[in-house]
Order: structure tokens, then C-alpha cells, then sequence
């Protein structure tokens, strides 16, 4: 790829962390872990503009499958909160949730809150065991229509309750 050539500013590249489903820490001195603190810099500047009082929000996706969306979510989101910003992290892959391979979350969370009448999102959102800046919101019971709950307005009612909040909300 020809990087000069984008309309896109180009933030970063993450090497391929093979089958290691770690969580970044503040003591991980390797290459991916570099690259995911790198990315943080470079986001942190480009986001710049944004106020204070309203969360940076970021979109993880792909065309494919398997490309590494949820491990660079979830990495992403806890070497910003070891900077000391609030993250919230929303696991919006409801088809196939991938946030239980890299940690202990409860099974209920984002498609609960959708489908439940009058619910409050803070009652699904729980706080990672080691990182005290750093929330998750699961992605819940897998829904036999994805496409449908994610239609609902609840999710931008989510979001912009999330906005003042949080420092970041980064979505899987």
C-alpha cells in the first residue's frame, strides 16, 4: 500500500501478535505493544479537537473476519486507560463476540440492554478486574436478529449518554 497516496491519515501499523490473546499492561515492552501505545499517540493528536466533556469515539472494523478487530479494541482501550483516561468498550459484534477470549466478562450486556424494556445501561457495564479505568460493556446474548436490535435508537441514546461520561469509547 502506498501510504502517501490515501485520503486517510495513516495512524499506525500493529504487528501480528500470533495467537497471544493477552491483554496489553503497563509493563508489555513488546513489539505490539509499542505499536498499540504508538497508535494511542497518534490518535490522541489527531482527536485533539475534540472537547473535553464529550468522549473520543472510535469505530473498529473490517471488510473480513479474523483480521484482529477485537484484539486491537481491547488493546487499544487498555493502553488508553493506562494513561489514565476513562474507556469504555463496546462489544458491538453481536453475530460473533470475541471480548471473552482475552477476558472474564458476564454474558449479559449490550443485546440485554437493547432488548429490555426501559433498562439502564450501567447495569451491564462492569468495570475490568485490573484496570480501573478501563469498562466494558459484553456483548450479550447472541440475538436471532442482529440487524434489527442494532437499528434501535436506544444505540445512539447509548452513545451519546456514553459521550459525557467517558474520556473514550472505543466499538468493536
Amino acid at each position: 500500500v502506498d501510504f502517501a497516496e490515501m485520503s486517510v491519515p495513516y495512524l499506525g501499523d500493529i504487528p501480528s501478535a500470533g495467537k497471544d490473546n493477552k491483554l496489553i499492561t503497563m509493563f508489555s515492552r513488546t513489539s505490539t505493544a509499542e505499536a498499540l501505545r504508538i497508535l494511542r499517540t497518534n490518535l490522541e493528536f489527531l482527536l485533539n479537537e475534540i472537547p473535553d466533556n464529550t468522549a473520543k469515539t472510535i469505530f473498529v472494523t473490517s471488510t473480513i473476519p479474523r483480521e484482529g478487530k477485537t484484539f486491537v479494541s481491547i488493546n487499544l482501550g487498555a493502553t488508553i486507560a493506562l494513561s489514565g483516561k476513562r474507556v469504555v468498550l463496546l462489544a458491538m459484534d453481536i453475530r460473533s463476540p470475541k471480548f471473552d477470549e482475552y477476558m472474564d466478562i458476564p454474558q449479559k450486556g449490550f443485546t440485554n440492554f437493547l432488548s429490555t424494556p426501559n433498562s439502564d445501561i450501567h447495569d451491564y457495564i462492569v468495570r475490568h478486574e485490573s484496570l480501573e479505568n478501563l469498562y466494558i460493556l459484553p456483548a450479550g446474548v447472541i440475538p436471532p436478529n442482529p440487524a434489527e436490535l442494532l437499528m434501535s435508537p436506544k444505540v445512539e441514546q447509548m452513545i451519546t449518554q456514553l459521550q459525557s461520561e467517558f474520556d473514550y469509547i472505543i466499538v468493536d
